[in-house]
């Protein structure tokens, strides 16, 4: 079985907790739901409507590939999405890169679908030479 490493940079929505003990004082008292929610309601729609897309399209992936495909969202605005972002010259999100290379960008399912039947049918013909690779190799030790 083939394995597909691909990695999601987009915008993540962020909502910060406070420690273990803060955080049941606060859910006890009433107000930790409507304290997140509120920090939620912060962001714009479109970035919510952008945010609700992308994880339904991730857990589209997951339920139709499962462990085939390794994924990886990772936010432009931490650390590692900066630099992502610079080296892959990365201008709209979401982008994909897939197996270290600049895939797909933005929220086309079945463009999306398309590349990954792709790279997921290359993958799976070079895992069958390199099998077949392998097992001449053995089979002319053998002899």
């Amino acid at each position: 079985m083939s394995e597909v490493s691909m990695k999601i940079i987009a915008p993540v929505l962020t909502n910060f907790f406070h420690c273990m003990h803060c955080e049941q004082l606060f859910h006890h008292s009433g107000i930790g739901r409507r304290m997140h929610q509120e920090v939620m309601d912060q962001y714009p729609e479109d970035v919510k409507q952008e945010a609700a897309l992308l994880g339904d399209l991730v857990f589209d992936l997951v339920h139709r590939y499962g462990d085939r495909v390794k994924m990886r969202v990772i936010d432009p605005q931490s650390l590692p999405g900066f630099i992502l972002s610079l080296r892959y010259w990365v201008r709209r999100y979401p982008t994909f890169i897939i197996h270290g290379r600049k895939s797909f960008v933005g929220s086309d399912r079945q463009g999306l679908e398309r590349v990954l039947q792709r790279v997921l049918s290359e993958s799976s013909a070079a895992s069958a030479a390199k099998s077949k690779s392998n097992l001449s190799d053995r089979t002319a030790e053998s002899k």
